[in-house]
């Protein structure tokens, strides 16, 4: 908090910052403007991302059949190494069954979870809405105008389009941050948090006069070091700890979104996953009026 209070006196005396690109006149940030975070194309990139992307088709999928006996059923489901499977009546979906249920159990009809005690959603549901779903849910269906047409489980975490979206929501918290490092911090302070494998390119670019930024360089922890002592996130009105707290959480679980061969449905913490676009939504959304100060663009939460 005492660097807090000496950043803001210094704003106070000699502006918001010694950079001189926050001067009068000076270029916009790059990223000030549309960028893919929440709210740039509707809520939760809605127009982007639905539950039909990550369901698995009941047509052509693994599934028990409802007359058939439970060990029968269980040993097709061991061997196709899944967890859980819809059980098929007279060429329809009639509920599902967990693999480990059936073990217990004589009969797939006697072990299985009936289509009035499951839980559905639309194929046009959010990404968002759906992982809200899946902490308290092993097995949803999804419905589209046809009936009964696929189903979301735990492992579908690790689908593409699932990845493809916490990538954006991330990918517009670091390039917000960037922008607001960038337009805020001097940039000595910003070469000298750049690590030194990095360093020796962005000097390299800077010896060519290639265009480039030392904020560019800088990993997430790094950006969010640099902006939690800068003025902004200092001042009451525009920060506060909840939302560095929440800005924490996104970045660990950022290298696991960004590398596929790490799965996220094999997170201990499933819920953690779920709230992951919630929390990327309310810092995206603070950070976007933070740079809206820097353009003096109107900020998104006026509109």
């Amino acid at each position: 908090m005492a660097k807090c209070a000496a950043m803001m006196l210094s704003a106070s005396k000699g502006g918001r910052s010694s950079n001189p690109r926050l001067a009068a006149g000076s270029q916009a940030p790059d990223y000030a403007g549309s960028v893919l975070t929440p709210g740039a194309f509707g809520d939760d990139l809605a127009a982007f991302f639905h539950a039909n992307q990550i369901a698995t088709p009941i047509e052509g999928a693994v599934t028990v059949r409802l007359a058939e006996s439970a060990k029968v059923a269980r040993r097709r489901l061991v061997d196709a190494r899944f967890d859980q499977a819809p059980v098929m009546g007279e060429g329809r979906a009639v509920g599902w069954v967990a693999t480990d249920d059936l073990r217990s159990h004589r009969t797939v009809r006697s072990a299985m979870i009936p289509l009035n005690d499951c839980t559905f959603v639309s194929a046009e549901s959010s990404t968002a809405s759906v992982l809200q779903l899946l902490p308290g849910n092993k097995f949803l269906f999804v419905v589209d105008k046809h009936g009964l047409s696929g189903f979301i489980v735990k492992s579908d975490l690790d689908r593409h389009a699932v990845r493809s979206y916490l990538y954006l929501l991330i990918a517009g918290v670091e390039m917000l941050l960037s922008e607001i490092v960038k337009y805020a911090v001097p940039d000595e302070e910003i070469i000298a948090s750049i690590q030194s494998n990095l360093k020796k390119r962005f000097e390299q670019a800077r010896a060519v006069n290639q265009e480039t930024s030392p904020a560019e360089y800088l990993n997430i922890g790094e950006l969010i070091a640099l902006f939690v002592q800068t003025p902004y996130a200092c001042d009451p009105r525009l920060w506060d700890e909840p939302l560095t707290d929440l800005l924490n959480r996104v970045k660990y679980f950022r290298n696991d979104v960004m590398h596929p061969t790490r799965s996220l449905a094999a997170s201990e913490d499933i819920r953690a996953v779920a709230n992951l676009p919630r929390w990327a939504a309310e810092v995206s959304g603070r950070l976007r009026s933070i740079a809206a100060l820097l353009t003096g663009e109107p900020s998104p939460d006026s509109t």
